[in-house]
């Protein structure tokens, strides 16, 4: 039993039993959550699977279909079973409880209007009639404006690209798109229209709006989707209401270059070579206008003596995490010099940040020592993203347990144990430095392989290498008017796009910290040439 048990465990990607004994002495949080979820994969009771489950502070489906394979509970694996049928098996099911748990309009779209007909039977005078009445309409992109604007927004925004692209890119109304305009779930209609090239004939409906009212995002898109249709009067507009609107200050730098780009007028650049923030299109007009780039820092004073505080244990950040957050701006500085132990460097620099606003910018250069086999360049690039993941901290773990400071996946860390110099036990062994940069220096040379341009390997490491691919091959990237700037902001995956910016404006001053410097001009104009970017495209 001993033997088997040490086998399972090393097939999870552990090597040391969980226990509840541990599970129970933690409060809760994300850290316990990855705990529970490593202890459900092990050789349990479905008792045992109870008590860790019922321990958890907001349940996710990962958590919840790993807590299903264990339980005993019939009416739980009922659910996960009904939860994870498709559409044609939601069909194939004569149990209409279990239907009613499948049902979802992405699924729904994936059968045929017959079939989405015979649902809207079986759920007659439920509360998902409404919609499925939508999605069964046989003539339902003929019949658009006959719905209700709000039921139009959730069902074009839920339904699935290709069912948004054959039922949906139909011209509106300016009534009509008045009255979507106002409704919930507008921001996120006008991301995923502009951004699809396919959505052509909404995108020209979406012209008759003035941005009035509409939030920064959103102005945002509508900006880019005038200058689509060569509107660059219009777009001004826009941006005017970006600029004015914005929280974050790289929304307002994003807003006057492309005020800039537009006009070509001076102001613009002058106004945003003067940013505090260090974004990529604050770095464009201080390098235009020849400005000096001085509000960083490289190093803080650090102590060379021992601490009891283990940054490498996710329990211990998310507790320092909470006390930062908690302590006044006022006091911050007070609070970092608390941590001026050599080993404590990430911490102490992340306080400082907050301290100065992020006025004053943490471009650190830690764990020199796991690092010095790697090339200037290597290291910039590392620490591009690693700034980026983590901020340095190596016990960070994410929502879906990306683990440590370059934040890799249980996945592929399974998939990198097969090259790994010393064999892992645990998952918690990512949170070494010394073993996560050896993972992502492995994963990031794989990559490089393909894709050579500090963007696009940020997409690669941010979104995958596939995805990286189908976009370069889906026709941005091109030389075309604001290119290849409109390309940068089309991406309609929001988390790949503003990450790849981050990490693109990061690459640039760590390059001048080790004395590379590089132009950001050059890097954008090197974006529409293939042959140095990638070897995905002719």
């Amino acid at each position: 039993m001993i033997r088997l048990l040490s086998t399972a465990l090393l097939l999870a990607g552990m090597g040391h039993a969980v226990t509840l004994t541990e599970i129970d002495t933690k409060v809760p949080s994300r850290a316990k959550n990855f705990l529970i979820w490593q202890y459900l994969q092990q050789d349990i009771t479905p008792v045992q699977a109870d008590k860790a489950f019922y321990q958890i502070r907001d349940v996710d489906r990962k958590l919840f279909f790993t807590y299903a394979k264990k339980s005993s509970d019939k009416a739980v694996k009922y659910t996960a079973r009904c939860m994870k049928l498709s559409g044609k098996e939601m069909m194939h099911t004569d149990d209409e409880d279990c239907q009613r748990i499948a049902i979802a309009p992405h699924k729904v779209t994936s059968v045929t209007v017959k079939d989405r007909q015979r649902l809207l039977e079986v759920f007659k005078g439920k509360e998902e009639e409404k919609w499925l009445k939508m999605l069964a309409d046989s003539s339902l992109s003929e019949n658009l404006e006959i719905y209700d604007s709000g039921l139009y927004l959730r069902m074009s925004n839920s339904a699935g690209r290709t069912f948004r692209q054959k039922n949906f890119n139909h011209t509106v109304s300016p009534e009509f798109m008045q009255q979507l305009s106002k409704s919930p779930g507008f921001s996120r209609f006008v991301l995923l229209v502009v951004t699809d090239p396919k959505m052509d004939k909404l995108q020209r409906s979406l012209t008759v709006l003035d941005g009035a009212g509409l939030n920064a995002d959103t102005n945002f898109f509508l900006a880019m989707n005038r200058l689509k249709f060569s509107q660059e009067k219009e777009a001004l507009r826009h941006l005017d209401i970006v600029y004015k609107d914005s929280y974050f200050r790289m929304h307002k730098d994003k807003a006057l270059f492309w005020m800039y780009q537009i006009t070509k007028k001076k102001k613009y650049l002058e106004t945003l070579s003067e940013s505090f923030d260090l974004n990529i299109y604050s770095l464009y007009a201080k390098e235009s206008t020849e400005t000096k780039i001085d509000n960083y820092y490289t190093i803080l004073k650090t102590v060379d003596e021992p601490t009891d505080i283990d940054l490498q244990d996710p329990f211990v950040w998310l507790d320092l995490l909470e006390k930062t957050k908690a302590t006044p701006k006022k006091e911050l500085f007070e609070l970092s010099r608390q941590y001026k132990s050599k080993t404590l460097l990430p911490l102490q620099s992340f306080i400082v940040e907050r301290a100065y606003d992020y006025q004053v910018q943490n471009y650190i250069t830690p764990y020199a020592e796991s690092m010095e086999k790697l090339t200037h360049d290597e290291k910039a690039l590392m620490l591009s993203l690693m700034r980026q993941e983590s901020r340095f901290i190596p016990s960070a773990l994410s929502y879906s347990y990306a683990l440590g400071l370059m934040q890799i996946m249980p996945f592929l860390v399974r998939s990198l144990d097969k090259d790994a110099k010393e064999p892992r036990e645990t998952l918690s062994q990512m949170f070494e430095p010394e073993r996560n940069i050896e993972y992502a220096t492995r994963h990031l040379d794989w990559l490089k392989k393909s894709i050579y341009h500090p963007l696009f390997i940020a997409y690669a490491y941010n979104g995958g290498i596939g995805f990286t691919k189908r976009h370069l091959q889906g026709g941005t990237f091109r030389e075309g008017a604001y290119e290849p700037f409109l390309s940068m902001e089309m991406m309609a995956n929001s988390q790949s796009r503003e990450y790849g910016k981050k990490v693109l404006a990061n690459y640039v001053i760590y390059k001048r910290i080790y004395g590379e410097p590089v132009s950001i001009s050059h890097l954008f104009d090197t974006l529409t040439q293939p042959s140095h970017t990638d070897r995905f495209r002719k």
